[in-house]
């Protein structure tokens, strides 16, 4: 079968000395320190058997994430950009749906013909991290399309207790193609949905609701605190095109981060501004520039004001914990969307219509030998949230 592949040499860049579980599996907690010479490539690899414990689906959806583009290039010494875990080569792709096509002898939940979507953190359930209900941070953690091989493919496996049905999203869509496109934006709302409501524990509703950054992420949050209830929306984001779709979604302020600056103004300062001195309640930061936004955010905490880190980036941020202190104010980090029920939740929000993640998709579907061209789009900000379909072909759009 057809797949995008990322391969890369082992090589710890100087100074970095791996893990004892690094150096067992060959894997790496930040790729970024240690795939040198990374390659994206299309390969040619057998449809994969499906374990005893183990789904077959042939992929209907997958979304391109903003993880899939720095896979792209490299970084200035020849590494990677990539500043998670990873286990090279890997068919990439960890935002997906498909129709399951075969099942394991022991997979009793699901069967041929059902439409599926499934959990990216594939969690032991026995390590102390998961023994305290803590998932995403599973000392043995194997992750769909860093470490598994995942949906830029015709086919992919997954085990049957992190996979959810989706055929609820057929009525609502009107097709199962539809339901699987949809289906492939299903993770990055879990992931945004546990950051918000899981770890940050939630906000009263007409709480003012602040989001650095409108890629994915930064849209599912919206999606999510709009539908929650949250009253003043503000969002600041450099790119025109994803700054027009928060704006279609119902932010009340959408501001051009870049364009404050030049103003001699900054987003503490408006945040203010709008809030008439108060600060805002919540703060999402969904982007790879803490550095930059963190800083703001400390300009303008409400009293007891929440700070949830989704975005990842491997450098350092320096923050004014007094701030923090003063204000009273808790700051969340966070990382994936396992366990607590969280993608059930969002599969019934979307069937339900409070939550519609076909409004930030780009209406261009892209066939699998397409999928280099989607994460480059994706890179430069083209357009809404980019889906491949690999069970297309670029004969058959035509």
């Amino acid at each position: 079968m057809k797949a995008l592949q990322v391969d890369g040499t082992w090589k710890p860049k100087p100074g970095y000395e791996p893990t004892e579980r690094e150096k067992r599996d060959r894997r790496a907690v930040s790729g970024d320190r240690i795939y040198y010479r990374p390659e994206i490539r299309y390969v040619d690899i057998p449809v994969p058997e499906p374990a005893d414990d183990e789904v077959l689906m042939r992929v209907g959806g997958v979304g391109v994430c903003g993880s899939d583009t720095t896979f792209l290039g490299e970084d200035d010494q020849g590494y990677s950009r990539y500043a998670g875990h990873c286990k090279l080569p890997c068919v990439i792709g960890h935002e997906f749906a498909g129709e399951i096509v075969k099942v394991g002898k022991d997979v009793t939940m699901f069967q041929k013909g059902d439409l599926v979507t499934a959990e990216t953190m594939n969690w032991c359930g026995e390590c102390e991290a998961c023994r305290a209900g803590m998932y995403n941070q599973c000392e043995n953690l194997e992750e769909i399309g860093f470490t598994l091989d995942g949906g830029y493919a015709q086919y992919l496996t997954a085990k049957e207790k992190f996979c959810f049905d989706i055929s609820s999203l057929v009525d609502i869509y009107g097709s199962r193609e539809k339901a699987l496109h949809v289906g492939a934006l299903i993770e990055p709302l879990a992931v945004a949905y546990n950051g918000i409501f899981v770890r940050g524990g939630g906000f009263r509703p007409g709480s003012d609701v602040v989001i650095f950054g409108a890629g994915p992420i930064g849209l599912s949050a919206l999606a999510l605190v709009k539908a929650a209830g949250a009253g003043r929306i503000i969002v600041f984001e450099k790119s025109a095109p994803r700054m027009e779709l928060a704006e279609r979604m119902g932010a009340t302020f959408v501001y051009d981060i870049g364009r404050l600056d030049e103003e001699g103004s900054c987003a503490g300062r408006k945040i203010r501004e709008l809030t008439e001195g108060k600060g805002a309640d919540v703060f999402i930061e969904a982007t790879e520039f803490q550095r930059y936004n963190i800083p703001e955010i400390e300009k303008a905490l409400a009293v007891g004001a929440k700070i949830i880190q989704t975005g990842i980036s491997s450098k350092p941020v320096v923050m004014d914990v007094e701030r923090l202190q003063i204000a009273g104010a808790s700051y969340y980090g966070t990382i994936g969307s396992a366990g607590h029920g969280i993608w059930q939740d969002v599969i019934r929000l979307i069937a339900e219509g409070r939550v519609d993640p076909s409004v930030y998709m780009n209406p261009r579907i892209y066939a699998l030998e397409e999928a280099l061209e989607a994460i480059r789009d994706a890179a430069e900000c083209t357009a809404g949230k980019n889906v491949v379909d690999p069970s297309l072909s670029i004969c058959e759009k035509r």
